[in-house]
């Protein structure tokens, strides 16, 4: 096993299940609509979800009050459809029994990095800085992983 597994007790156990609440909500919603072409504000996107205990007609009831913003779900929809992962697969493997790894970074930045029960995806939490950076070379890494499919860039 990598990294300390989150349980209930856990420090980070709320951030996890909060994002992974939130990541179940936001892919699921995105793969029940009709395949479409993308266009230049897909890229621009940004869902704002908020959850609580009694859930509404957007979101379903949650252990915490929590608000979770979507970036380009079209666009990650589309990549993951590139790197041929199905969207039921990567949602058992990240949210099936929420219960996930995490290891702190070496590095200066102090980001974390959360496994998937599989170990097939890994999640990683980033400063605003990068966060900025990531969406503004969105359009460009998409183009290049269509036009580039053998490409070794990670997969996001």
């Amino acid at each position: 096993m990598i990294g300390t597994r989150i349980g209930e007790d856990h420090v980070n156990y709320v951030l996890m299940y909060n994002m992974l609440t939130g990541i179940r909500v936001g892919v699921s919603r995105c793969n029940a609509k009709m395949h479409r072409e993308l266009v230049d504000s897909d890229f621009k996107a940004a869902h704002k979800f908020s959850f609580d205990i009694t859930g509404n007609e957007l979101t379903p009831s949650a252990k915490y009050d929590f608000k979770f913003k979507d970036y380009a779900p079209w666009v990650f929809r589309r990549l993951r459809e590139f790197f041929h992962i199905d969207a039921a697969d990567y949602l058992v493997s990240l949210t099936s029994k929420y219960i996930l790894s995490e290891l702190g970074s070496p590095g200066k930045s102090g980001s974390f990095f959360y496994f998937s029960r599989d170990y097939r995806f890994i999640i990683k939490t980033i400063h605003h800085t990068e966060h900025k950076f990531l969406r503004k070379i969105l359009k460009e890494y998409y183009e290049h992983i269509r036009n580039n499919p053998d490409t070794l860039l990670s997969r996001l």
